[in-house]
């Protein structure tokens, strides 16, 4: 199981637009499937997409360097301070059953 990110710093201000992405996104049903399993994480300042699953790493590859599919991104890009950034897991722990 492969796990990669990408990260971007947020427009001051911008988190409310996000907030209305993600509601918009959920009540449309646009889901972009990129990988097995996916998430978006929000502060007040960053934004992170959260990939995981076989391949994750070339599945988010492709998606940013495809013109078609990268549109999902595309409605993000204007509330993005600085460069979108993509992160692999370095350090990963997993408590198995009960705990």
């Amino acid at each position: 199981m492969e796990r990669v990110v990408l990260i971007a710093a947020l427009r001051p201000g911008a988190r409310e637009q996000a907030l209305e992405l993600l509601e918009r996104a959920a009540t449309s049903g646009e889901r972009e499937r990129v990988a097995q399993r996916q998430g978006i994480f929000l502060s007040d300042h960053e934004v992170v997409f959260f990939f995981e699953g076989r391949a994750a790493g070339a599945s988010v590859h492709e998606l940013v360097n495809d013109p078609v599919r990268s549109t999902m991104l595309g409605q993000w890009l204007p509330l993005f301070d600085g460069p979108l950034h993509l992160a692999r897991e370095a350090y990963f722990l997993e408590h198995g059953g009960e705990g």
